[in-house]
C-alpha cells in the first residue's frame, strides 16, 4: 500500500493549513489529516481518519506543476463522504505536493485510477 503525503493551504481560505497521508484499496481513497493555523501554527486539531468510497468518485488524475510537486485530483460525483473534509475545492479534492512527492503522486493517481476503473468493471450489472 502506497501512502502519498501531502499538504496544502487552501483549507478555509488559505488560513488554515492540512497535512496527511491518503492511501487506496479497494474499497475507496482514504484520508488522516491534521488541520492546523498558517500563521503561528499554534492551533492544531485532531487528527481525523475519512474515507471516500469509490461511487462517489468520477475520476482521479495527477496535474504536474514545475515548481511543486504538482497535485492528486480526485473529482466527486457526491459530497456525502467529503463533506468533513477540508481540502475540497469546486467537487474537486485537491492534495498537494511537495517537490519530493511527485514521483509517488504521479504512481498514486495511475493506481488508484485502475482501482476506481476496476471496482466500475466489478459492479456492473
Amino acid at each position: 500500500m502506497l501512502k502519498l503525503r501531502f499538504e496544502t493551504e487552501n483549507a478555509s481560505h488559505g488560513l488554515t493549513r492540512t497535512k496527511g497521508f491518503a492511501w487506496h484499496d479497494a474499497e475507496g481513497i482514504h484520508f488522516e489529516h491534521q488541520v492546523s493555523d498558517t500563521i503561528l501554527e499554534v492551533y492544531k486539531g485532531d487528527v481525523k481518519d475519512s474515507s471516500i468510497p469509490y461511487d462517489q468518485i468520477q475520476e482521479i488524475k495527477y496535474k504536474n506543476s514545475w515548481f511543486s510537486g504538482g497535485s492528486v485530483i480526485i473529482v466527486l460525483s457526491s459530497f456525502k463522504s467529503a463533506e468533513e473534509l477540508p481540502f475540497v475545492q469546486n467537487g474537486e479534492v485537491v492534495l498537494s505536493l511537495k517537490r519530493a512527492q511527485k514521483s509517488r503522486g504521479k504512481e498514486f493517481a495511475i493506481n488508484a485510477q485502475l482501482d476506481l476503473d476496476n471496482y466500475r468493471i466489478n459492479n456492473m450489472v
